[in-house]
């Protein structure tokens, strides 16, 4: 995945927004929006004997799992540190923090809490002043024994109306916003994790002509450890020799049994109007990886597997059959 995703940490840290069972507020924690195979063994994905769809798929997570992630411990301690002060004011039942100006940006700041140890809400609201602000983010989470589940959503409108951004993430635009829904059984393997996306885009024109829109992750894992990732976007691919300035849909799929062993799948394909200048086609690549990850079957679509005739390796055969029940979202109220 571009590297681009670390950018969207930044909003989250200047804005807070949630980590945390300290305090009197519940909220979300990096673990449980974390995807990888297994909590115990995030594996890394750099060597070349790992299958590449493998390989791009822990890539994927591991910058998902940090732009994500490190946003909701960075903006916890913010909460952490705000819940040992009483509340600027209450509205309702919800404690009001603000409106706080920063010198630095010259922009203010509100935050909203409300609940408790077992679930709480939280929204962070940013502004030129006290009577004009917008939220940035807006979360909730709920904690029954083992499980916590809970949503978060983050608008990019206004990442972009309050330039939001620092070093080369300056030179992109945003537009949209994304929503993080997550569920998770702290006693199990049981795990889930969507992104929705809406009209969430990031374009760049300088140095480089970029664009990137994702608009589905899901991260699905049983009790048992067994599990499936799916990742699509459209994107340009121009750093790969085999692609140009105009963009294309790439898809990733990964399906894994409770012992790690599993197939994966790429494809890079025009987009439906055509758009697209991939050198020989649309791409497909699908594999088959042991438990560490390695791969023992791989196989490219025809016209790439004739530039590429050494690629394809091992027996189809050899791969594990994928058949466990995967859990899902209970549906919403």
């Amino acid at each position: 995945m571009p590297s681009r995703n670390a950018l969207l940490a930044l909003p989250l840290v200047l804005a807070a927004g949630g980590c945390w069972e300290t305090g009197t507020h519940a909220f979300p924690t990096s673990e449980d929006i974390r995807m990888a195979p297994s909590d115990d063994d995030m594996r890394d994905a750099q060597t070349t004997e790992y299958g590449d769809v493998y390989a791009l798929g822990m890539q994927t997570a591991h910058e998902v799992n940090g732009w994500v992630g490190e946003g909701v411990d960075s903006a916890g301690r913010v909460i952490q540190a705000l819940e040992k002060w009483p509340a600027t004011s209450q509205d309702g039942g919800v404690d009001v923090y603000g409106p706080y100006h920063d010198v630095e940006t010259d922009l203010s700041w509100t935050i909203r809490l409300e609940g408790d140890d077992d679930g709480s809400h939280f929204e962070v609201l940013v502004g030129t002043s006290s009577s004009d602000m917008d939220e940035l983010l807006d979360g909730e989470i709920s904690i029954d024994g083992d499980i916590r589940a809970g949503v978060f959503a983050m608008d990019f409108d206004t990442v972009e109306k309050y330039g939001l951004k620092r070093g080369p993430d300056r030179d992109r635009s945003y537009k949209g916003s994304i929503e993080i829904r997550f569920e998770r059984d702290v006693s199990t393997d049981h795990k889930l994790v969507d992104i929705v996306y809406d009209g969430f885009e990031v374009t760049q024109e300088f140095p480089i002509k970029e664009y990137f829109s994702a608009d589905k992750y899901s991260f699905r894992r049983n009790a048992d450890g067994a599990g499936e990732f799916i990742f699509s976007l459209v994107s340009t691919f121009q750093t790969q020799v085999w692609s140009g300035p105009a963009r294309e849909r790439m898809t990733l799929e990964l399906a894994w049994n409770e012992d790690g062993a599993g197939v994966g799948k790429e494809e890079i394909v025009a987009l439906e109007d055509g758009e697209g200048d991939l050198a020989y086609g649309d791409l497909v690549l699908e594999e088959c990886f042991g438990a560490g990850g390695f791969y023992t079957w791989r196989q490219l679509s025809a016209a790439y597997a004739g530039v590429l005739p050494d690629y394809a390796a091992g027996e189809r055969g050899d791969c594990v059959d994928m058949d466990a029940e995967l859990p899902v979202f209970a549906a919403r109220g």
